[in-house]
C-alpha cells in the first residue's frame, strides 16, 4: 500500500531556496507573524462591524487589522515571498514559493465571543507546506512546525511565555478516538465517520485550532466534508505532519496547495493522529 509518507516523498520539492534550508527557523518566523496578528485580534475583541463577503462568509475590521499586522511582519521576516491572504486573494498569484495567510480563522467564533479562533500561516513550496504556524491568542496557544512541531504558551496580551516545547501526536486510546467536529460547520459525513470509527467523544472546536490539538496529542481525528479553503488547513497540515499525523483527502491523496484553478478550495479530507486512523476514517466515509 502506498503510504502518506511515500506520497509526500514523491512530491517533495528540492529545497534549493536558501530560505528553506532551516525549516524550523522558518517556522519560528511564521510563529512571530502569527503571534503579532493574534495580538491585534486580542486588542479588537469588541469589533462587531460585520460585513458579508461575496461567498457569504463574514468579515470585520479585526480580520483586516490582523491581516495588515501579519503581512507587515512577513514582509520584515520573510521579505520577497508573495503572500496569498484570505482577505486579498485576488491580488497575488501562486508562485513556486509563497505564503498562505488566514488572519482570522474562525470569524464566527470570534464574533460569538469564543476562544477557538486563530491566525494561520504556512509557507508553500512545490504545492506542499514546508512550515506552518497557528496562533490562538484567546486560548493562550501557539503551534508551529518545520521539521519539528512545537507549542508555546501565549499571554493575555499576545506575547509568548516561556520556551517552545516539542510536541507529537498520541497513540490511539484503546477505548477509541476523540474526534473534533466543527462548531459552526457540521456536516453529515463528519458525524457518520465519527460514529463508524467508534469515537468515544466528539468535541466542537472552531478553526485550525483543531490541527494544533491533534498535533499536541489532545485529540485523534477530525473529518471535514464541507467546504474549506487552502489557507484554513495549510498551516495545520504542516504542524500535524511534523508531529506524526497526516491529512488525506477522501481519495487517499495528500492535499495540494496553490490551486487557483479551483479557487483555492479544498476537497473533503480527514486529519488524524496516524495514517492508520486516517485510512480507517476514509474506509468509513466510502462505506457510508
Amino acid at each position: 500500500m502506498t503510504t502518506a509518507e511515500d506520497l509526500a516523498r514523491r512530491y517533495e520539492p528540492g529545497l534549493a531556496d536558501p530560505r528553506l534550508a532551516d525549516r524550523n527557523d522558518l517556522a519560528r518566523r511564521l510563529a512571530e507573524a502569527a503571534r503579532l496578528g493574534g495580538a491585534v485580534l486580542l486588542a479588537m475583541r469588541a469589533a462587531r462591524d460585520v460585513k458579508l463577503k461575496a461567498d457569504g462568509s463574514p468579515v470585520c475590521s479585526a480580520d483586516l487589522a490582523a491581516d495588515h499586522a501579519a503581512k507587515a511582519a512577513l514582509a520584515r521576516l520573510l521579505p520577497g515571498i508573495p503572500v496569498i491572504s484570505e482577505e486579498s486573494v485576488a491580488d497575488v498569484a501562486p508562485a513556486p514559493l509563497f505564503i498562505l495567510l488566514d488572519p482570522l480563522d474562525g470569524t464566527r467564533e470570534f464574533l460569538a465571543g469564543g476562544d477557538s479562533y486563530c491566525v494561520a500561516i504556512a509557507v508553500i513550496h512545490g504545492g506542499r507546506p514546508v512550515a506552518g504556524a497557528i496562533a490562538a491568542p484567546a486560548s493562550g496557544r501557539l503551534w508551529f512546525a518545520g521539521e519539528t512541531a512545537f507549542t508555546q504558551d501565549m499571554a493575555s496580551d499576545g506575547a509568548t511565555i516561556g520556551e517552545a516545547r516539542p510536541i507529537a501526536v498520541r497513540p490511539l486510546p484503546a477505548e477509541g478516538p476523540a474526534t473534533l467536529v466543527s462548531r459552526f460547520h457540521g456536516d453529515r459525513l463528519s458525524d457518520a465517520v465519527a460514529a463508524a470509527v467508534g469515537s468515544i467523544t466528539t468535541v466542537p472546536v472552531s478553526s485550525a485550532v483543531k490541527f494544533g490539538l491533534l498535533a499536541s496529542g489532545e485529540a485523534d481525528l477530525h473529518v471535514r466534508g464541507g467546504q474549506t479553503m487552502e489557507w484554513d488547513i495549510a498551516a495545520g497540515d504542516a504542524i500535524l505532519a511534523a508531529a506524526g499525523g497526516c491529512i488525506l483527502t477522501l481519495d487517499g491523496a495528500i492535499p495540494r496547495y496553490g490551486r487557483a484553478d479551483r479557487g483555492f478550495c479544498n476537497p473533503p479530507f480527514v486529519a488524524a493522529s496516524s495514517e492508520a486512523l486516517a485510512r480507517r476514517a476514509l474506509a468509513a466515509a466510502a462505506a457510508g
